[in-house]
Parts: structure tokens; C-alpha cells; sequence
């Protein structure tokens, strides 16, 4: 038991010390909660509790949800842009994975690093003064038509592992379809109740509800989406990512609430997952002058697999060094290539070696590619003075 309590209470102290640290050094909190929990893990404790796997996946499932809350759909949507977003991930997504297939690598291999993610883009956006700005929003709508994408693309792998190129694998995703678009249709019901009872819903959403009725729901509305993608044979934490486009589309203003749910998600449990990513971090691995070469080649690739907006700046109505730039910054998909290594672990896709390289790909993209972001944003603010 004291045991326990130990391990627990140097988890803790890094969720609480790590912000403080990532705010310092300007370097996402996600990365710095890996580099803990593979010291934390590798050299202070001897094993992992059993306690320790439920919360991280707690904290993946939820990481997910919230992720899909992110995606606005009406923004993109209403953006005029949304087929050149399309294109910009759709090129990466078929072209990467090919070329590495190419040169006797493994498909799966190339569609991790094909990864796209807004985590780290929305932040240093934010950081700079820019999330207003046409280029701005022009990285903001790739990095969420991407982030879409990399997870409808895990699905159709996460299917066609399971069964096969046959009808299970099709049945496979007409359940889960299914089941999402009975969810859609389920809040809409909720919408309308709450359209009828504003008061109600200004409670929940806005005011200091003492007993959180509305994060009670939430949570509850994230793990089913786990269940019900359990429900048709697919990953958990695909089903609550959906889950969460759903609930973002029918809810399109959230207030306070969503405060309080990315207190609840990047403040307690999401950070358990990441902590739990590094602990799997093995010392050999990272030892190995092949493994840390295979990372420095990933890291390359990361920002290859991105240069497409080069090819479309006309379209786009940017400027060729602002396409460069968001390439730059759509080079640091640090959750999606942690959460696709991962699934690909699972799915026996990758071997731990790989999954180990694609951590410390994640950590280098995630750390070099938003300072040289920084660097051209404020070489662009001096040549524009």
C-alpha cells in the first residue's frame, strides 16, 4: 500500500511541476511529461502499478475526446479553403505511407509519420499573436482537416487488421457509422431540449455549477463513445474521438464549460497517458545509436511528408515563405504519432523498437519545428517593419 502511495505521489509531483517547466523553456508540456515518466519510470521505480494502466487509459480516451471537441467543422467549413485542406492531407496520406512502402519499410510506418495534429499548432499560434491571421487560419484549418483524417485513417486500419480486406472489415465500419450517426441524432434530441429549457442549459454550460453536473455528463458521453466503438469492433479511443466531433458539431458554444473540461483533461488525467508513453521508453532503446538514428530520419521525414503546401500556395493565396512556415509548424503532430505508434504497437504493427523511435520522433518534431516556427514568424514581423 505505501508502495502505492509512493508512486502515485512522484506521478503527481510531475503533473504539477511539468507546466511550470514547459512554460520556461517553451517546449510543449505533453514532451517534457514523456521525457518523466521515462526517467521516472526507468530509474526511481521498478515496474508499473496496476493503477497507473487505468488511469492512462483514462487519460488516452479522454485526450481523444477532447481532441475531437476541438474540431470545428462549421470553421472549416464556412473557411471557402476546405478542399485545398483536404488535398494538403490527402496528398500526405497516400504519398508518405507509399514511399516508404516503397523502400521495403512498413506501410504503417509511413502513415505515423503522415500524422497531422492541431495540439501543438493552436498553442504556439497563440503564442505569437497569429491564430487571427489569414496564415493562421489557413495552419489551423490543415492541422484540423488533418487531425480528422489521421484518425478516419487509423479506423480503416484498425478494421482491415482486424478482418481483413473482406466484409467484416466493411461491416466493421458500417457499425461504427451506425452507432455515431444514432449518437449525432441522440444529441440533436438534447439540443432541442435544451433550446426549450435555456435556463437549464446557462446553468450547466456558464455558471458555478457546485456539483459539476455537466463534466459528470461529459465524462460520461467520452467513455461511451469508447464503448460504443468497442461495440463495433474498433479501438476505444477512436469511438471517443468521433464522439467528441459529434458533440462539438451539435454544441457549438460551450462557454465556461469547456474550461472547465481541458481543466479536468490536460489538468488531471490526460497527463497520466503521456507519463505512461514515457514509461515505456526503455534506456536500451533510447542507448542505441540505430534507434536515435532511426528517430533522426523519422524527424526528417515528418517535415517531408508536409512540404505539400509548397505545391499549393497559389490557391491557398499565401506567399511561398508563409507556405513554408506551415509546413514548419504542421511538422509537430506530437499526440497523433504518439497515439498512431501506440496503436500500432498494439496492433502488432510496429515492434516496441519502432514505437520507441516514433516517441522520440514525436519529442524531436515537437521541440525543433515550433522554435523554427517562432524564429521565421518573427524574421517575417522584422522584414515586414
Amino acid at each position: 500500500m505505501h508502495d502505492h502511495l509512493f508512486s502515485m505521489f512522484l506521478v503527481l509531483v510531475g503533473v504539477a511541476i511539468i507546466p511550470f517547466l514547459a512554460r520556461r523553456f517553451r517546449v510543449p508540456s505533453a514532451a517534457l511529461e514523456i521525457v518523466y515518466g521515462a526517467l521516472l519510470f526507468n530509474l526511481l521505480l521498478a515496474g508499473r502499478p496496476e493503477w497507473f494502466a487505468l488511469l492512462e487509459e483514462l487519460g488516452f480516451i479522454f485526450l481523444m475526446f477532447i481532441a475531437g471537441m476541438e474540431l470545428d467543422l462549421h470553421r472549416i467549413r464556412k473557411s471557402g479553403k476546405t478542399g485545398w485542406y483536404l488535398l494538403i492531407s490527402f496528398l500526405s496520406f497516400t504519398i508518405t505511407p507509399l514511399l516508404f512502402w516503397s523502400v521495403g519499410q512498413p506501410f504503417f510506418l509511413g502513415v505515423a509519420v503522415a500524422m497531422i495534429s492541431a495540439g501543438i499548432a493552436i498553442p504556439v499560434l497563440k503564442e505569437l499573436g497569429l491564430i487571427k491571421s489569414t496564415l493562421g487560419q489557413d495552419i489551423i484549418g490543415v492541422a484540423l482537416t488533418g487531425e480528422l483524417l489521421s484518425i478516419l485513417v487509423l479506423t480503416l486500419i484498425d478494421a482491415f487488421h482486424n478482418h481483413g480486406a473482406t466484409w467484416g472489415a466493411v461491416m466493421e465500419i458500417g457499425k461504427l457509422s451506425l452507432l455515431f450517426a444514432l449518437a449525432l441524432l441522440a444529441l440533436k434530441g438534447l439540443y432541442l431540449v435544451a433550446w426549450w429549457h435555456p435556463d437549464r442549459v446557462e446553468k450547466v454550460m456558464e455558471s458555478e455549477d457546485p456539483v459539476e453536473e455537466g463534466i459528470r455528463v461529459l465524462v460520461t458521453f467520452a467513455f461511451a463513445g469508447g464503448l460504443l466503438a468497442l461495440a463495433a469492433g474498433a479501438e476505444p479511443i477512436l469511438g471517443s474521438f468521433l464522439l467528441g466531433v459529434v458533440f462539438s458539431y451539435v454544441f457549438k458554444s460551450r462557454g465556461r464549460f469547456e474550461e472547465k473540461i481541458n481543466a479536468l483533461g490536460f489538468g488531471f488525467l490526460i497527463p497520466f497517458f503521456f507519463i505512461g508513453v514515457g514509461s515505456r521508453l526503455s534506456f536500451s532503446h533510447l542507448a542505441s545509436l540505430e534507434t536515435v538514428g532511426i528517430a533522426l530520419g523519422l524527424t526528417l521525414m515528418v517535415l517531408v511528408s508536409n512540404l505539400y503546401p509548397l505545391l499549393l500556395a497559389r490557391p491557398l493565396r499565401i506567399s511561398l515563405r508563409e507556405a513554408f512556415s506551415m509546413c514548419i509548424l504542421l511538422s509537430a503532430p506530437l499526440s497523433m504519432i504518439v497515439v498512431a505508434g501506440t496503436l500500432g504497437e498494439r496492433m502488432g504493427l510496429v515492434s516496441p523498437k519502432v514505437q520507441g523511435a516514433l516517441i522520440l520522433t514525436a519529442l524531436l518534431a515537437s521541440v525543433v519545428y515550433p522554435s523554427l516556427f517562432r524564429l521565421l514568424a518573427r524574421r517575417q514581423e522584422s522584414s515586414a517593419d
